[in-house]
Order: C-alpha cells, then structure tokens, then sequence
C-alpha cells in the first residue's frame, strides 16, 4: 500500500468518525432534559409517590439545610425563627414543609397544627427564587408566592432569603437550578409573546 492510499485511508476515517460531544455540551443537554421534565412531571407525579417516614425526611432535610444554610444560619439571620414555625406549601405539588430554628440548627417539624406564617407557590416559583431569576420582592408582590399569619415574621424570613448567596452552593446543584429556571424562563417568554401576538 504506497503513501497516497495510507493517507486516503486516514482522511477517510477522520471524515467518518463521528466527534464525541464535549462533556460539558453533554451535560447541559441532559440537564436540560431534566428540567423540562421536572417542571412539567414532577408536580404530579410527587403526588403520587409513596411519602417516606419523617425521620428519614428529618435526618435528611435537616443536613442538607445545615450544609447550604451554615453561613446565614451563623451570622443569626435565622434567630427569628427560635420557637417559631414556617410553613412552606408547594401548591401543584401538595407538598408541604414546617422549618423552626433551636440550638444555632434549622429543624423540621411534621404536621405542626398552627405555624406562624405560611410560604405558599408552585414549583416554578419556588425555582425561579432560588436561581435569582426572579427576586423576592417581585414574586411576592404579584402574589405568584404568597405570605400569610404574622406578616412581620415573614417578611424577615423574606429578607434572610434574599440576602442568601446561593452561588457558594455546589456548582453542580446551581447548574441544575439554572438550567430548570432557563426552561420556565423561555416558556413563559414564548406564552407572553403568543399572546401578545393573538389579535384583540
């Protein structure tokens, strides 16, 4: 085999063999995947799933808060929880969390009969807070979250949300964070332009 046909060989080879998608365009593409999924599924699905025991949900919900929370919760911005309950309910999920602050820890409470102010949202909403796509202010005023019982407390608890910097979470959970909000984000923005678009 001379020279001229080695070398054709190999450009033929180059040209067919398909290139390996980067690991970070692979990445962004099923996380992109995911989020879809999640923000369309996962409400009723949730709904549907078998609810583990609490202590489970303890132990666990209440290390994963320590971990993402440990520098608010050492500067005090959640002291004015001590002995008191927020309610967290996810609407289209049917999900519902009781969060209260004892001995410098965030703890988890299960069907606390009367808590002292209540976060109400769907998924979306919940999502778009956490990835800064929508501040707290905005959400709350055009009631797509909503705050009810002692309206003081939850305005503080608003505030500590606010002053939260979410990018010293883990850069993988931020990504899908973003990710999520990026499809809620460009569905709406295709709804409002659809609409727009309709004649009066």
């Amino acid at each position: 085999m001379n020279n001229r046909v080695i070398y054709c060989t190999i450009s033929l080879m180059k040209n067919t063999t398909p290139t390996p998608p980067r690991p970070d365009a692979l990445f962004s593409k099923m996380s992109h995947r995911f989020a879809r999924q999640l923000t369309t599924t996962l409400p009723s699905i949730v709904k549907h799933l078998p609810e583990p025991p609490f202590f489970i949900q303890k132990k666990i919900g209440e290390s994963i808060l320590q971990s993402l929370l440990a520098e608010p919760v050492e500067m005090g911005d959640f002291d004015c929880l001590e002995d008191r309950w927020l309610h967290i309910h996810i609407n289209d999920a049917d999900l519902n969390f009781f969060l209260s602050f004892k001995d410098e820890h965030l703890i988890l409470g299960e069907d606390i009969a009367q808590a002292d102010v209540i976060f109400s949202g769907n998924v979306k909403e919940f999502v778009l807070l956490a990835s800064r796509k929508e501040d707290p202010d905005t959400l709350f005023f055009q009631r797509r979250l909503t705050i009810e019982g002692d309206t003081e407390l939850g305005l503080e608890i608003k505030n500590t949300i606010d002053g939260i910097d979410f990018e010293q979470w883990p850069t993988w959970l931020n990504r899908i964070i973003q990710n999520i909000s990026r499809f809620i984000s460009d569905d709406e923005s295709k709804l409002q332009a659809m609409t727009s678009s309709q004649p009066h």
